[in-house]
């Protein structure tokens, strides 16, 4: 895992879109507009040979909708762990600071700090991971590991 520090971009209503934006800043990409990218088609941001998938406070893992109607955390993290398009996976703490992982490192922090989660009856009510809030405690655990 590495780490190196980004300035978000101001958004009030979706940090994890903040943190992308910032992460394209620290790579030199410029962005006209947001895209909502499928996980399984491509990346939040591509640089090179890094495809990133971008994550923030709080994040989804995918929508309960591509789920494939899973239920338990093993089968919808095997589901994306097979199908997922991105090489690099991103968490872009509220400090600024951006944990750089691979999929192993990905799934462990995933594993330690989400859970399964229903979407509400508007959006479908279907399960999904969810991430937890930012703590101090995943702030450490991502440190000790960087």
């Amino acid at each position: 895992m590495t780490t190196y520090n980004f300035a978000p971009a101001h958004d009030p209503k979706n940090h994890g879109i903040a943190v992308e934006w910032g992460i394209c800043s620290h790579y030199g990409i410029t962005r006209i507009s947001h895209d909502r990218t499928a996980y399984d088609k491509d990346s939040d941001v591509n640089c090179g040979d890094k495809h990133m998938s971008v994550k923030a406070s709080g994040f989804s893992l995918m929508s309960g909708s591509l789920c494939e109607g899973l239920e338990t955390f093993d089968g919808i993290w095997n589901l994306y762990e097979s199908k997922v398009h991105s090489n690099t996976f991103v968490y872009g703490a509220m400090d600024g600071t951006a944990y750089e992982m691979n999929l192993d490192e990905f799934k462990q922090f995933v594993y330690a700090f989400c859970s399964l989660d229903r979407e509400s009856k508007k959006n479908g009510g279907k399960v999904k991971i969810k991430c937890r809030k930012e703590s101090q405690k995943m702030l450490n655990w991502l440190n000790e590991r960087a």
